[in-house]
């Protein structure tokens, strides 16, 4: 098993020493708890910001979909709008015919 030595404060390390006896368990055990824990709460921590940024993007997705379909209607409301004014134009032009004929 790797092997790492630590420099540690004494404050730090007799705080260390009380926490393992209360625990009943080593020093050494104790520290790799701590570690192991803290690199959870850490990739917790990563996932967590991985979901809130995947949430924001849906709902940007949501939004720009929304705003796709409101021009949709409206370029089919224009094209609407375009055809029966092409519609008016030829039927003043075939009565404007009629008349002078």
């Amino acid at each position: 098993m790797p092997t790492i030595h630590l420099s540690l404060p004494e404050s730090l390390y007799e705080e260390l020493k009380r926490k393992a006896e209360d625990l009943g368990v080593q020093v050494t055990d104790l520290v790799k708890f701590y570690i192991r824990e803290g690199l959870e709460k850490r990739e917790n921590e990563n996932e967590n910001r991985k979901d809130e940024r995947l949430e924001k993007l849906e709902e940007t997705v949501a939004y720009l979909e929304a705003k796709v379909a409101q021009l949709d209607m409206l370029v089919e409301e224009l094209v609407q709008k375009l055809l029966e004014k092409e519609s008016e134009d030829e039927e003043v032009e075939i009565i404007s015919k009629n008349e002078k004929s």
